[in-house]
C-alpha cells in the first residue's frame, strides 16, 4: 500500500467549532450519535431542544429524549462502549455513558479498547471539515506502524463490520483514523469512498469525504 505522508491541516489548531445541530462544538463532544430511528431531540447548555442526526456528536451534559418507538445508537469517545436507546425515555449523557431520567435502561455493547480514543480523533476531522479543513501533505514523513499493529486494527474493523448495519459506518470511521494516522492516503480515499456509499445523504459524512477526497 502506498504511504505518502499526510497531515490534517487545521485553520485554528487550538480549537475546532462546527455547526451540526449544536451552536459549537469542541473538545467537550463525548460521543457520536451513529444510529438514530424516528423522533429523538437533544437538549445542550442553552436550554433549547433540537432534533439529531445521525453522526453529530454528543457533548457531556446533553440531554436526549425518545418518543415512542424510537431507536438511537450512541459510540463513546471517552470509554469503550456503545449503548442502544429506546423510546419513549430520556437520558443525559455523561464521559462515563447515559444516565437514566426515565424509560428503559439501554443496551450496553463493549468495543475494543483503543475504539473511543480512534473515534475521538474522527469527531475532530469532522469539525475541521467543517472549518473548510483538508487533508494535506506533510514535509516531514511519519514513522508507520508496523504490520502487526496494521493487521490487528483490520481485524478489529472486521469483527466490528460484521456486528454493524450496512449504513452504519462506525466501523469505516474507526479505520479511517487508523489509515490517517498512518498517513495511508491511497487507503484513506478508499475508506471514505465507501462511507459516501454508504451514507450519501449524510451532511457530516459528506464533508469529511470531501476533506479527503478533494486532495490531489
Amino acid at each position: 500500500m502506498k504511504m505518502p505522508s499526510v497531515v490534517l491541516f487545521v485553520a485554528l489548531a487550538s480549537t475546532f467549532f462546527l455547526k451540526s445541530g449544536h451552536a459549537e462544538v469542541s473538545v467537550a463532544d463525548v460521543a457520536l450519535l451513529t444510529v438514530v430511528q424516528g423522533e429523538v431531540s437533544f437538549q445542550g447548555k442553552d436550554g433549547k431542544a433540537r432534533p439529531v442526526v445521525a453522526y453529530m456528536r454528543i457533548r457531556h451534559g446533553d440531554t436526549i429524549r425518545l418518543q415512542k418507538r424510537s431507536i438511537m445508537r450512541l459510540t463513546y469517545t471517552t470509554v469503550p462502549r456503545q449503548e442502544i436507546w429506546t423510546g419513549p425515555g430520556s437520558f443525559v449523557v455523561t464521559l462515563a455513558g447515559g444516565e437514566v431520567i426515565s424509560g428503559p435502561k439501554p443496551v450496553v455493547v463493549p468495543l475494543p479498547a483503543n475504539v473511543p480514543q480512534r473515534l475521538a480523533r474522527v469527531s475532530e476531522l469532522m469539525a475541521t471539515s467543517h472549518m473548510g479543513g483538508s487533508v494535506v501533505r506533510s514535509v516531514k514523513a511519519p514513522i508507520p506502524a508496523s504490520k502487526e499493529d496494521i493487521a490487528a486494527a483490520m481485524s478489529v474493523y472486521e469483527s466490528m463490520r460484521a456486528n454493524t448495519s450496512i449504513t452504519d459506518v462506525t466501523p469505516e470511521l474507526y479505520l479511517y483514523s487508523i489509515f490517517l494516522d498512518n498517513e495511508m492516503y491511497d487507503d484513506l480515499k478508499i475508506v471514505a469512498k465507501d462511507m459516501l456509499i454508504r451514507q450519501p445523504d449524510n451532511t457530516e459524512i459528506r464533508q469529511l469525504a470531501k476533506a479527503t477526497l478533494t486532495v490531489p
